[in-house]
C-alpha cells in the first residue's frame, strides 16, 4: 500500500506500532477481567488486577490507574454523599449500600412510619471495596434467644459496618427535620479529592471514622437531649417493669375481680379503660422545657403513655419461651391448650413507637421488657392474693386460743409462702433491675452531660456511651441482664418458679373459700356496727359496754366452734397437707436447681436468690423436715 506516495514496509509497520502492543495487551487482559462487572466489583477486580500481575510493571500501572481514577469518580461521589449527609442516587445498582425502602429511596420517610433500622437498607458485599473488606472482622452477632443483640460497640464495628450505618443515622436526622450538613454539589477539586481518599486505604479509614463519628456525635444529641430517650426508657421501668406500686395498686383495685375470670369471659374494653385512668393518675407531668424549639416536640413518654395498650396472649408465660428455646431446633411440639385467667394473659404493648424512640424501643427490646412484666406481674398479684390472706387470719386473733392448734399447719404454709414469694419479688426488683438501670442511667446521663456540653475533646476515663451504637448496646446489656437474671433463660428454674407461683395463688382461692364458708367477715361487721353503737349511739340505739361484750364473746365463741369444725374435717386437712407437699416439693426441686447453677461464673446472679430464700437455712430445715 501506499500512504501519500511513501511506501510503508512491513518493518515500518511494525516499527510503528511496536510502542502501543503492550499497552493493547494490558487493555484486553483488563476487559477479559472485568467483563460483565460495575461499580465496586469493578474496581475490586482492577486493583486486583494490578496487584496480582503488574507490580512493578510501570506502564500496567499506569493504565491501570488511569482506568481507576475514571472508574472511582462515581462511586467517590455516592461515597462522599452518603456519608456526609445519607443521600445516595446509585440507578445502576454500583455502590455498597442498596437501599430497600422505597420510602428511604424517595427522600419521604417521616416520624409517623416508625421503620426499623433493618428495614431501611443493606450491604451488597460484591460491591464492597477491597481496602474497606480486608479491614472488616467477619465475627457472628451473638443475639439473645429474644433477639437482643449481645455485642454492638463501636469498638466492635467494621468499616463496612460504619459506613453502612453512618447513612443510616444522617437519614434519621433528616427525619427528625434537623438539618444535617450536605452538599449536593462539588467542584472539580473535591472530585479529585475524593477519588485519591477512595483509593488510599488509610485515607479511606480515617474518612469513615470521621464521618462516623461527626453522624453519631449528632444524632446522640438528638436523641438523649431534644427526644430525651432517657424518659422513655423510665417510662418503660414505671410500667413495663413495675418501679412504683402507684400504678400495679390502682390498676388492681379496678380490674382484680374482671382479671380473675378466664380468658374468654374477661372484657377487654373495661380492662383497658382501667389501664388508661390508671396510667393517667400515676404518669409523671415533665415540667415545662425553656428552649422554645424543644417545647414544640412532644414529649415521647406522653406519646407512649397514650397508646399503652393491653394485649391478652393465647399462652402463658412458659409456653411463649418454650417456643424460643424450641426455635433454635426447629422442634413443632404442641403444648396442651388451656383456658388461661386474665393475670395469666395480661401482657403490656403500644400501638405504635415514636420515631426515633422507636430505634432504640424495637420489637426485640420491647418483648423483652413484655417478658419481664408478664413474670413480675404474676408474682406480684400472688404476693398480693397472700398479703389479703394473711390480713383475714389477723381476724382470728381473738379465737387462736381455741383453734390454733388445727389451725396452725395452714399458718405454717401460708408464712413459708408468704415468704417465699416476697423473697423472689425483692430479688427481681432490687437484687436485678434496680443496680442495672442504675448502672445504665449513670452512663446515660453521663452521655447527655457529654453532648450538651459539646466537650468533643473530653478525655475523661469514664466509661459512658460516646456514640449511638454504643447507647444501644448499653440498653440492650440491661435488658439482657435482666432477663436472664429473671430465670427468663433458665427453663427448668422458671417452670419450676411458675409452679411454685400456681400452688400458691390456688391456695389462696381454696383458703378464700374456707373464710367465705365460716361467715368470719359477717360476725366481724356485726362488731364494728355494735361498736359504733356502743360509742356514738343515743337512745334506743345505744348499747351498754357490758351488752357489747356479751354479744361479742357469744359470736366469737360460735364462730370459733363453726372454724374448728371446719379445721376438723377430714377434707380440710387432706387439702393442707396436699398443699404442703406439693409446694414443699416445687420447692425443693427450685432450691436444688439453684445450688447446681449458681456456681458457674455465668450464673453468680443466682447465688443472692438462693442466700435470700435460704437465709440461715429457712428453707433447708423446712424442706428437711418434711422429708
Amino acid at each position: 500500500e501506499h500512504t501519500d506516495g511513501i511506501e510503508v514496509s512491513m518493518s515500518m509497520i511494525h516499527v510503528q506500532i511496536k510502542p502501543s502492543i503492550r499497552t493493547m495487551s494490558v487493555l484486553a487482559r483488563i476487559v477479559n477481567t472485568v467483563q460483565g462487572k460495575k461499580g465496586g466489583a469493578l474496581l475490586v477486580s482492577l486493583q486486583n488486577l494490578m496487584a496480582k500481575h503488574y507490580n512493578g510493571d510501570e506502564k500496567g500501572n499506569e493504565i491501570i490507574l488511569q482506568l481507576l481514577n475514571k472508574c472511582a469518580a462515581p462511586y467517590a461521589r455516592m461515597m462522599r454523599s452518603w456519608m456526609n449527609g445519607g443521600r445516595l442516587h446509585d440507578p445502576c445498582n454500583e455502590f455498597m449500600i442498596e437501599i430497600t425502602s422505597r420510602a428511604f429511596r424517595d427522600s419521604h420517610v417521616t416520624i409517623k412510619q416508625g421503620m426499623e433500622w433493618i428495614d431501611w437498607c443493606k450491604v451488597q458485599d460484591e460491591n464492597v471495596l477491597k481496602s474497606i473488606s480486608i479491614s472488616s472482622i467477619d465475627a457472628p452477632k451473638k443475639r439473645s434467644i429474644f433477639g437482643v443483640e449481645r455485642h454492638r460497640s463501636t469498638s466492635s464495628m467494621s468499616a463496612v459496618d460504619k459506613v453502612h450505618t453512618t447513612g443510616k443515622y444522617w437519614r434519621t436526622i433528616h427525619a427528625c427535620n434537623e438539618s444535617a450538613p450536605f452538599s449536593a454539589h462539588s467542584d472539580g477539586n473535591e472530585e479529585c479529592d475524593d477519588v485519591k481518599h477512595l483509593l488510599n486505604p488509610l485515607s479511606l479509614s480515617r474518612f469513615i471514622d470521621h464521618a462516623y463519628q461527626k453522624a453519631s456525635d449528632s444524632l446522640l444529641d438528638l436523641l438523649l437531649n431534644k427526644y430525651d430517650v432517657l424518659s422513655s426508657l423510665i417510662f418503660m421501668k414505671k410500667y413495663f417493669l413495675l418501679d412504683q406500686g402507684d400504678f400495679f395498686v390502682d390498676f388492681l383495685d379496678a380490674a382484680e375481680e374482671e382479671l380473675v375470670q378466664e380468658l374468654p369471659n374477661v372484657s377487654q374494653g373495661r380492662v383497658q379503660n382501667w389501664l388508661a385512668s390508671s396510667v393517667a393518675k400515676t404518669i409523671e407531668v415533665a415540667p415545662p422545657r425553656t428552649n422554645s424549639q424543644e417545647n414544640n416536640t412532644a414529649s415521647h413518654s406522653s406519646q407512649l403513655a397514650s397508646s399503652l395498650r393491653f394485649n391478652f396472649k393465647k399462652k402463658s408465660l412458659n409456653e411463649q419461651l418454650e417456643d424460643f428455646h424450641r426455635r433454635g431446633n426447629g422442634s413443632k411440639k404442641r403444648s396442651n391448650q388451656r383456658n388461661l385467667s386474665g393475670f395469666e394473659a395480661l401482657e403490656l404493648d403500644f400501638e405504635s413507637v415514636p420515631f426515633p424512640t422507636s430505634l432504640v424501643l424495637n420489637v426485640q427490646q420491647i418483648r423483652s421488657y413484655q417478658f419481664v412484666f408478664r413474670q413480675i406481674f404474676f408474682a406480684k398479684y400472688v404476693e398480693r392474693q397472700l398479703v389479703h390472706m394473711w390480713t383475714d387470719h389477723q381476724l382470728l386473733k381473738q379465737m387462736m386460743v381455741t383453734i390454733r392448734r388445727e389451725f396452725g399447719p395452714t399458718l405454717s404454709l401460708r408464712r413459708r409462702m408468704i415468704h417465699f414469694i416476697q423473697n423472689f419479688v425483692y430479688y427481681m426488683k432490687f437484687d436485678v433491675i434496680e443496680p442495672n438501670w442504675r448502672a445504665m442511667e449513670s452512663k446515660l446521663r453521663a452521655a447527655q452531660d457529654y453532648c450538651s456540653n459539646n466537650d468533643a475533646n473530653n478525655t475523661s476515663r469514664e466509661s459512658f456511651p460516646r456514640t449511638v451504637d454504643d447507647m444501644l448496646m448499653e440498653h440492650n446489656q440491661f435488658l439482657i441482664c435482666i432477663v436472664t437474671q429473671c430465670l427468663l433463660t433458665n427453663s427448668d428454674l422458671i417452670k419450676t418458679v411458675t409452679k411454685l407461683m400456681t400452688t400458691c395463688l390456688l391456695f389462696t382461692t381454696e383458703i378464700k373459700k374456707f373464710i367465705a364458708s365460716t361467715k368470719l367477715h359477717e360476725y366481724h361487721e356485726i362488731t364494728r356496727v355494735e361498736r359504733s353503737k356502743l360509742r356514738h349511739g343515743k337512745g334506743s340505739k345505744y348499747i351498754s359496754g357490758a351488752e357489747f361484750r356479751a354479744k361479742r364473746d357469744e359470736r366469737i365463741k360460735r364462730c370459733s366452734e363453726r372454724i374448728l369444725g371446719e379445721l376438723k374435717t377430714p377434707t380440710y386437712q387432706h387439702m393442707i397437707r396436699r398443699f404442703d407437699e406439693v409446694f414443699s416439693t416445687h420447692l425443693a426441686t427450685f432450691m436444688k436447681l439453684l445450688k447446681e447453677d449458681h456456681g458457674s461464673r455465668s450464673n453468680a446472679h443466682l447465688a443472692n436468690l438462693m442466700m435470700q430464700l435460704d437465709y440461715n437455712y429457712f428453707v433447708s430445715s423446712s424442706i428437711s423436715t418434711k422429708e
